[in-house]
């Protein structure tokens, strides 16, 4: 374990000899105490409790030494400033031979708005979709775009993309079938970045607003729909 605000190299060096001392006069002593043990004959048998009291507690002052070790800094390499490691541990990608394993469920970073959504996982729907609420249809520079409202974290971000295609969906309740932009947006999953397109659609009435379908499974991921959240949560590094 690596510690701020510790001791000096000098101070350092001088407690590391004066522990090392303390080391090799206990395991003497505990060797002595061992062999002692050993040669007992039968007539000096009453004098085996003092002995093993004396072993427990030569056993219990070593056990202590890397505590106090631990107070230590290890010797600096480039600068006598300690320095700490704040480095978050390295989560593996969980892999199945060359394709990723995702749960039901998963953490998706999706840009913009630049934040982890819950997606789940679908390999029943052709497509991926994305719940849309408040969306209107505009034209930028000739191109068609839509602005619409997402929520992230219970509060509402407003995005503007421009459409890439409209599909016509048909649903058992809307059997004429309804148009439906298509839009663009990168997505960070595990070792997959890239970006990917979305069906916008009002999903208020399902349970899970954010959807990815097999224009994302297919040839890259392996769906284990008995568990959720297998792949580490992306965070950006923060410069």
């Amino acid at each position: 374990m690596t510690l701020c605000g510790c001791v000096s190299p000098e101070q350092h060096q001088a407690a590391t000899e004066r522990l090392a001392g303390q080391v090799e006069r206990l395991e003497s002593q505990l060797q002595i105490a061992q062999d002692s043990l050993q040669q007992l004959s039968a007539e000096e048998l009453q004098g085996r409790d003092d002995a093993a009291r004396q072993l427990a507690a030569l056993r219990d002052e070593m056990a202590a030494l890397p505590d106090q070790l631990s107070g230590l800094c290890p010797e600096p390499v480039t600068s006598a400033t300690p320095i700490c490691d704040t480095k978050p541990p390295i989560e593996t990608v969980v892999m199945l031979d060359d394709k990723m394993v995702v749960g039901e469920l998963e953490r998706v970073w999706v840009d913009p708005p630049g934040s982890s959504l819950i997606a789940r996982m679908d390999t029943g729907a052709a497509s991926s979709s994305l719940h849309a609420e408040n969306l209107v249809k505009f034209e930028r520079d000739g191109d068609d775009w839509v602005r619409f409202n997402v929520i992230v974290n219970e509060e509402i971000e407003t995005l503007e993309r421009k459409v890439e295609r409209y599909v016509r969906v048909y649903q058992q309740a809307d059997p004429d079938g309804s148009r439906r932009p298509v839009v663009s947006l990168r997505l960070r999953l595990g070792d997959v970045q890239d970006t990917f397109e979305f069906t916008l659609a009002d999903r208020a009435h399902l349970e899970y607003q954010f959807l990815l379908g097999r224009n994302f499974l297919t040839d890259i991921a392996v769906v284990d729909v008995s568990k959720q959240f297998v792949q580490p949560r992306y965070t950006p590094s923060k410069n």
